[in-house]
């Protein structure tokens, strides 16, 4: 039978209406009694919305909240990424409790940076890895056969609770996820940008996910497990990584995993930036130039910094997007002038006006400030030699 379109969206409007009122009032909560019936609530409403590919509901409650009442909507967030990326099982007639993880990288290359299917000999060295450090006993660790770029993965709650259940499932039989190729849209080129392995723990209810929640075992365990596998992960993931510089960030839960590479990613692609146009060009950090401008789309998202030589305001060789992420945009304009500085770039433009949030048509790659005031495409030094490619590592 076709579903009544009007009927529909009157309930998806109640369902995002309450939605908001159960947040607010978690918000308003002064006693972790209330707090755990309103979560309760709320996650009931959450899992229906979402196991009824409904998130849309979600969406518009977190855009109301987002207006008019930021607790209310800090709240209602943390709970729907929550309810995304982590579920109960069952698994021969017991319950478990499956939570999915991502382990970002931060890479960059003069070449296209990997992304797509992974061998099975890395695949089986890194859960090895995941198994033998982070998970505890008994968990059950399933991967996804690919390394993703950020455009590649699961975007809205709908789509991450998706993928995560095909993660649970894949663990509860001991299998990896399969991922199609095909299915993978073809990531914008970035001369620096975040990959994720993505990575099921699936472990009996109440029982710990992690080595260092089990009973008897230090808490404090947790920084010596994380640093073991950063050492041996480093040395698997070489053959994926070949021609890049990369830096290992830690496995965390995956709403969680995207913000810590996001944040980390900003500083590493400024150093990105100056190293490769040391090495293509040979120009050295006391002779480049940065601008640095915010960007908007009915608000600021992000600032962008474009850099090349010295002494050419019409140009830049290389551009960098810095996400705001909360913070405000004379913050992050200092906080960007303190990085370039400690690199070796003193000359530095920050515009006082905001550009518009645009991308080329062509590539997708982000149009950045030059020194002349002007949002421009980067592009190679007309007098510039480039270098012979040496390896990266």
């Amino acid at each position: 039978m076709r579903r009544n379109r009007f009927i529909s969206r009157a309930r998806q409007s109640a369902d995002a209406a309450t939605l908001g009122k159960l947040a607010r009032r978690l918000a308003e909560s002064s006693s972790r009694l209330e707090d755990d019936l309103w979560q309760r609530r709320l996650t009931e409403l959450l899992n229906d919305r979402l196991a009824r590919g409904a998130d849309a509901d979600i969406d518009a409650a977190l855009d109301q909240l987002a207006r008019d009442d930021g607790r209310a909507y800090e709240e209602l967030a943390d709970l729907a990424e929550a309810c995304a990326e982590s579920a109960t099982l069952d698994i021969d007639g017991a319950p478990h409790d499956a939570l999915l993880l991502a382990l970002p990288l931060l890479a960059w290359s003069r070449y296209k940076l990997p992304a797509g299917p992974v061998s099975s000999a890395v695949l089986d060295n890194t859960t090895t890895q995941l198994t033998a450090h982070l998970a505890a006993r008994g968990v059950r660790v399933a991967l996804a056969d690919a390394i993703f770029a950020i455009d590649q993965l699961p975007d809205s709650f709908g789509e991450v609770h998706e993928f995560a259940q095909r993660a649970f499932a894949a663990a509860a039989e001991g299998q990896r996820l399969k991922i199609d190729p095909k299915s993978l849209r073809e990531p914008v080129a970035m001369l620096a940008d975040t990959r994720y392995l993505l990575a099921a723990f699936v472990a009996p209810q109440g029982q710990p996910l992690f080595h260092w929640q089990q009973p008897g075992v230090d808490p404090d365990a947790k920084t010596a497990a994380l640093e073991a596998f950063g050492e041996q992960i480093a040395n698997v993931l070489k053959p994926v990584l070949t021609g890049c510089r990369y830096r290992l960030l830690a496995p965390v839960a995956f709403h969680a995993a995207l913000r810590d590479g996001d944040r980390e990613l900003r500083g590493f692609s400024l150093e990105a930036a100056v190293a490769f146009l040391k090495l293509t060009f040979n120009l050295e950090a006391s002779s480049l130039q940065a601008t640095i401008a915010a960007y908007e789309d009915k608000r600021v998202e992000e600032m962008r910094v474009g850099i090349g030589p010295a002494g050419n305001d019409d140009s830049v060789v290389e551009g960098v997007v810095w996400p705001l992420l909360g913070d405000d945009e004379e913050a992050a304009q200092e906080e960007i002038e303190a990085a370039l500085r400690q690199l070796g770039v003193t000359r530095v433009t920050a515009h006082a006006h905001r550009f518009p949030l645009e991308y080329c048509d062509d590539c997708g790659a982000p149009i950045v400030p030059n020194p002349a005031g002007h949002s421009v495409h980067t592009e190679q030094p007309e007098d510039g030699e480039e270098q012979p490619a040496a390896p990266l590592h």
